[in-house]
């Protein structure tokens, strides 16, 4: 789990004075060890440890299909379309898993959607690329026997480097919040998906 942004400001105040009594380093921190860098270290998650739906084929014959993942070659290349895609099948596949045959309908309808690109502050991080992308959408399902369910404005955050996609999900209703990455996917999320 990374250390949350408050808990990172407090421990860049108090590193250098610690690093001062503790003697003379030499030696750089790396991105994994800097409290601010704002990229995700390799260190911070497991590739065999992968959160995301994956529903058994043969429990949907006589209902929706699951939806591929997408697996672009290169997904800093358009992430906001990679994002977007990976989360209808995310939660199309979610469905299915929870409801099986009895699914019925499934409609995903992107909103908005918001790109950030990362920009290292630090000369050891000079060949890092991220992104982080937010997408608010409206979702539609329907089961065999139940009512339909709308759910409205719902947000999710991604972030995306050359190894690896983190989601995050606001879990606070509608996405009425002002600051489109809350909560921060860096911090926040769980790795669903490893390039490479």
């Amino acid at each position: 789990m990374r250390t949350p942004r408050s808990r990172r400001a407090l421990l860049s105040a108090v590193l250098p004075f610690t690093m001062t009594l503790a003697g003379c380093f030499e030696e750089r921190l790396t991105s994994a060890d800097d409290p601010e860098s704002e990229f995700v270290s390799e260190d911070e998650y497991d590739c065999a440890d992968i959160d995301r739906p994956e529903p058994d084929d043969s429990a949907h014959n006589h209902g929706l299909e699951p939806m591929p993942y997408p697996s672009p070659s290169d997904p800093l290349t358009d992430a906001e379309a990679f994002a977007r895609e990976f989360e209808e099948a995310y939660r199309h596949n979610g469905f299915l898993e929870a409801y099986g045959s009895a699914t019925r309908m499934f409609d995903f309808t992107v909103g908005d959607s918001e790109l950030d690109p990362i920009e290292s502050e630090h000369e050891s991080e000079s060949e890092m690329e991220a992104v982080l992308v937010s997408i608010v959408y409206d979702l539609s399902t329907k089961t065999q026997r139940g009512a339909p369910t709308n759910e409205r404005g719902s947000r999710v955050s991604y972030y995306i480097d050359e190894h690896v996609a983190l989601r995050s999900r606001y879990q606070h209703g509608i996405a009425s919040e002002p600051d489109p990455f809350d909560p921060d996917p860096r911090d926040a999320g769980t790795a669903v998906v490893c390039f490479g």
